[in-house]
């Protein structure tokens, strides 16, 4: 059986050049229980935001995702322009002053553009199309080199999962050739408790206690559902896509056989194989914290 499970970290990074700037793009992901997007860009491109969302969302079911956008400029279109209707209120407001306080000293071309607003540095209307066609591309990529480094830690979760769960089964078999003995231990302890106190109860008496017992000690059906369980997380590990719900759901179920047959039986060695369980599947809880 293949199994395909994706893991929620990765990281990807991809740089797109025109012919006027470079973009690039670094993307970067961790568990969450939901999908959930941070994605920082320059000044001015916020209307691409929503785009770059979608183009996540259509690839990405879960995780943390953070996502940076640079732009160097390969060619600088800005050009510097005089506010002269500004320059001429501070000459005029110079002048006034000069006047009422008698200033001797003349304005000086450094002190006119040291008024904020005089010189503007000005920028030809970015074309938000042409820049969402490399931006576009940047984040594809960054997302591929991503998917395929979720992929491939999911192909290593997936290793140490499926040999725990085995495990599992391993211990679930010992547990069913374990499972007589709680009755049979029972009966010993009722009839040297009965012998103690010197009762005089029939065989057949006897037999309907431990019968009555027996029903209420049995494991058989929790160790029946929890190898039902064990075949269902395999089968739903091979399914592939968005699976992490399905298989925290089903591990709830499984911890909560194994407690029940540990609750039900005092023998030693079915307590040491339930802890042993226990272990495993508190370990594969773990690991499936981080499966999409």
């Amino acid at each position: 059986m293949k199994y395909q499970i994706v893991s929620m970290t990765g990281y990807g990074q991809s740089s797109i050049s025109s012919g006027k700037f470079t973009i690039a793009a670094e993307i970067r992901s961790v568990n969450s229980r939901y999908l959930e997007m941070k994605i920082k860009m320059p000044l001015g491109w916020g209307e691409l935001e929503e785009r770059i969302r979608e183009e996540i969302s259509s690839r990405l079911a879960r995780g943390r995702v953070e996502v940076l956008l640079t732009a160097h400029y390969l060619q600088n279109d800005a050009t510097l322009a005089i506010d002269w209707e500004l320059l001429r209120s501070v000459q005029n407001a110079h002048e006034q002053v000069k006047t009422a306080v008698g200033l001797t000293e003349p304005l000086s071309f450094a002190d006119l553009l040291a008024v904020e607003g005089v010189l503007k540095v000005e920028k030809p209307e970015e074309d938000m199309e042409e820049i969402w066609l490399i931006v576009q591309k940047a984040v594809v990529e960054a997302l591929n080199q991503l998917a395929l480094m979720r992929k491939n830690e999911g192909e290593r979760l997936s290793v140490d999962i499926v040999a725990r769960v085995n495990f599992i089964k391993d211990k679930v078999l010992e547990l069913e050739g374990l499972a007589p003995l709680v009755v049979t231990e029972y009966r010993d302890k009722l009839t040297q408790r009965i012998a103690d106190l010197g009762v005089n109860l029939t065989e057949d008496r006897l037999e309907q206690e431990v019968a009555l017992i027996a029903d209420r000690m049995s494991v058989t059906e929790e160790l029946v559902r929890l190898k039902s369980h064990c075949e269902g997380f395999l089968q739903i590990m091979a399914e592939g896509n968005s699976v992490g719900r399905k298989l925290d759901f089903l591990l709830q179920e499984m911890n909560r056989e194994i407690n029940t047959t540990g609750s039900k039986s005092s023998c030693l060695a079915i307590s040491r194989l339930v802890v042993e369980v226990k272990s495993e599947l508190e370990k594969i809880r773990e690991q499936i914290q981080n499966i999409e």
